[in-house]
């Protein structure tokens, strides 16, 4: 439930951030979905499927608030695999070869010391 309601947050956000792009007429509408990014397959299909069933049955309300922007199609959560996550390097100890990999793939840099 904890990856689901981080997918709640980024969603929020993301949301947030769309409402105010458009309501600043810095474009005229978005007419894709956000596209979120998460690497726990169970929080992506949890916030794809229609039904709730097992935890999703004691989950409070505002988290549908995911389930309905996917079915508006105002959202799109897709799985990446965590070696993919560009973002780990800002979150956890990596090894240095995986650490450098990532810094290249962000083109931050093209080589390290």
């Amino acid at each position: 439930m904890a990856e689901y309601i981080a997918v709640y947050n980024a969603t929020c956000h993301g949301m947030l951030i769309r409402n105010l792009v458009t309501g600043l007429k810095i474009v005229n509408s978005i007419s894709r979905p956000l596209k979120l990014y998460c690497d726990n397959s169970a929080a992506v299909s949890f916030s794809n499927s229609n039904s709730s069933t097992g935890a999703g049955l004691y989950l409070d309300t505002k988290y549908l608030f995911v389930r309905e922007r996917v079915e508006e199609n105002n959202l799109c959560i897709e799985y990446i695999s965590t070696k993919d996550m560009l973002a780990d390097p800002m979150t956890k100890g990596l090894p240095p070869k995986v650490y450098e990999e990532h810094v290249r793939n962000m083109g931050l840099c093209k080589d390290l010391i």
